[in-house]
């Protein structure tokens, strides 16, 4: 069966067409989710303790350890650490997050201010160094 050529040049317009809307969703469109909303989701997971959901938010590009080694390491993280977002930046592809934590220790309160690091991947920021 022959396919006319008017039908083949409209079904590859249109594959041309989805390629196009699913490289501007995963490449030019913001993800849904800004860095600060990601960063105080993946803190909200650890307090819960839900550190399937915590790994989540985690680029595996950067993170080179296992799901297990996340956890112990982010077993360490106190239920009662606060943390306040105090700014946001965005470059293309990449994205820091201004926070400030405090924590009270047996010695005393404990303050500091960080960065968090993330990245695009595809239509979702992911930290680079939980």
């Amino acid at each position: 069966m022959k396919v006319p050529v008017k039908v083949a040049l409209v079904v590859l317009l249109l594959l041309g067409c989805a390629a196009g809307g699913v490289y501007y969703l995963d490449h030019i469109k913001a993800p849904s989710v800004p860095p600060r909303q990601v960063i105080e989701n993946y803190f909200a997971a650890l307090r819960e303790r839900d550190y399937q959901k915590a790994y989540s938010f985690v680029s595996l590009q950067h993170f080179n350890g296992s799901y297990n080694q996340f956890v112990d390491r982010a077993g360490m993280y106190s239920p009662d650490m606060r943390l306040e977002i105090t700014g946001e930046s965005i470059a293309e592809d990449t994205a820091a997050v201004h926070v400030n934590v405090s924590l009270t220790l047996p010695f005393g309160p404990y303050q500091a201010d960080s960065d968090m690091d993330l990245v695009r991947v595809k239509r979702e920021w992911k930290i680079i160094h939980p």
